[in-house]
């Protein structure tokens, strides 16, 4: 069966043509497929066998349906092993969840310290999903806005037929470069003045930056130099022995009114007010422990 009035779809704004991010193909014994990766690419077998190789690492020979994440920095060389493999490839920018309640990110504790490179099976329901887009596909019903769903689908399918383990093992170059990304912003960023002092220091367009900055953070970068810079100072305002013009010299604060600006916008009074009551809350906080401490002394004297 094919789709009534074709010309319709090929004609609408929404139609892909020649940027459609879905691609799937047979493909026959000998043929080598590569990708020198520019984009996120999640790599489709439905049928085997093949052997892929990822970047240095040794050869490995499949036989059964599977499929594998490929980072933007990532390489692979498949070589096709059978008279004929189904091959299909999804590109996309950077995704961010799951499904609209579970982020990508809740899965970095199952991301490996070190990059370590997997496939996973495909499960039914997955292969009904993407024969459902290869159906799609072969009939050049490229719909930007469909294919949009069906990459949610696909994600959504994994994130509830796959263990957490797994996933995250699947999207390791997603996490890795997430925590690597934030574990330089919290070495650096209090060595950096300005969001283009910790770009240029990252190596990074500014663009660039700022867009994984929110992407990570959920929040612009400056916003968060600026609420995190007031932890530190506030550390330091609560010990009474740190003279302000030690905090306005480590902090490079221009000047004494550089630094009360500061201190009005973050905490909405000035230096000697927030100490004031930085040290009333400790002195509360101490007495309140040691009245719970000695509260059985008391119980026995009333």
């Amino acid at each position: 069966m094919k789709p009534v009035n074709i010309e319709r779809h090929l004609d609408c704004e929404m139609y892909a043509g020649d940027k459609c991010p879905f691609f799937s193909d047979e493909m026959s014994r000998g043929e080598i497929y590569k990708i020198n990766s520019g984009d996120n690419y999640m790599l489709i077998f439905m049928s085997g066998p093949s052997t892929y190789t990822f970047g240095e690492s040794a050869p490995v020979k499949m036989t059964e349906p599977y499929f594998l994440f490929l980072g933007t920095d990532d390489k692979i060389s498949i070589a096709i092993d059978a008279d004929k493999v189904r091959l299909s490839s999804f590109y996309f920018d950077k995704p961010v969840k799951l499904c609209s309640a579970y982020a990508i990110s809740n899965l970095k504790s199952f991301a490996p310290s070190e990059h370590v490179f997997v496939s996973l099976p495909i499960y039914e329901p997955l292969e009904r999903t993407l024969n459902s887009i290869i159906l799609l596909y072969e009939d050049r019903l490229w719909c930007q806005n469909i294919l949009g769903m069906k990459l949610k689908e696909i994600f959504f399918i994994i994130s509830a037929y796959y263990e957490p383990q797994d996933i995250g093992q699947l999207f390791a170059p997603l996490l890795r470069r997430e925590i690597d990304f934030k574990e330089f912003i919290y070495q650096n960023f209090l060595s950096c003045d300005t969001v283009q002092d910790l770009a240029d220091l990252r190596g990074q367009n500014i663009r660039k930056f700022k867009k994984e900055f929110g992407e990570v953070f959920g929040m612009p970068p400056y916003t968060w130099m600026l609420k995190e810079k007031a932890k530190f100072i506030d550390e330091r305002l609560a010990d009474p022995t740190v003279p302000f013009s030690d905090i306005i010299e480590d902090f490079r604060f221009s000047s004494s009114s550089h630094f009360t600006v500061f201190c009005r916008r973050q905490f909405d009074m000035t230096p000697t007010q927030r100490r004031r009551m930085l040290i009333k809350d400790e002195a509360e906080k101490r007495a309140a422990e040691r009245r719970a401490k000695y509260a059985h002394l008391r119980s026995k004297q009333d």
